[in-house]
């Protein structure tokens, strides 16, 4: 991804750096944004800036405030797509208050469902957010992929090859991996719709 990374931020360190200790921001990153060099993958959006937020730790693990932290940071950032590969089986009010933000402020919040089988997690589950399921190789609903009325898209994510981190690849599956296929999509219509509100992207994504 050399030359596409724009910038980023820490919010567990509340520093610059971003570096990804766990993988899994490097692949949802590749699906977005790995550039055309005929080596590995093509992202969707292979010229998009893109920024990282670190929230979760090398364990991909991480608290409600510091994922409201780095929401925190894209709203002040100006950021028009925000992609969250994450989810808990819960929310909080701050945590929808977040999710609020972000919409009033013209960020387009792309989060994954889940993959508990079951109903969409947070912050997807919230009206704000623009929630996506994941689509396996015969373009039906993943077995682990969670679902209701709250999914607003479905996408691939079932055995998604993308770049991992220190240079290598891996194949994954979840709606993790479905997440950024719908983000790349969402900064392909902001560029050429520069000010598009998110309900005018939640609308063109689900035409």
């Amino acid at each position: 991804l050399s030359g596409i990374l724009k910038g980023g931020w820490n919010a567990i360190a509340k520093t610059e750096d971003f570096n990804d200790d766990n993988g899994h921001g490097s692949h949802c990153s590749g699906t977005i944004a790995a550039v055309d060099d005929a080596v590995g993958v093509v992202g969707v959006a292979p010229e998009v800036d893109l920024y990282g937020v670190k929230v979760l730790d090398a364990g991909g693990s991480g608290t409600f405030d510091d994922v409201i932290a780095g929401m925190q940071w894209a709203v002040e950032n100006k950021m028009a797509v925000a992609s969250m590969s994450l989810g808990a089986s819960r929310g909080n009010p701050a945590l929808e208050d977040a999710v609020k933000a972000m919409e009033a402020a013209g960020v387009t919040l792309i989060a994954a469902a889940g993959n508990s089988g079951g109903s969409v997690g947070f912050p997807a589950a919230y009206a704000g957010a623009i929630s996506v399921a994941a689509s396996d190789n015969k373009d039906q609903l993943a077995r682990f992929s969670s679902r209701g009325p709250s999914v607003a898209v479905i996408a691939p994510g079932v055995n998604v090859k993308s770049t991992y981190m220190n240079g290598g690849y891996d194949t994954l599956s979840g709606t993790s991996m479905a997440t950024p296929h719908v983000a790349g999509l969402a900064a392909l219509y902001v560029s050429k719709h520069p000010g598009a509100s998110p309900a005018a992207v939640r609308a063109a994504l689900s035409a």
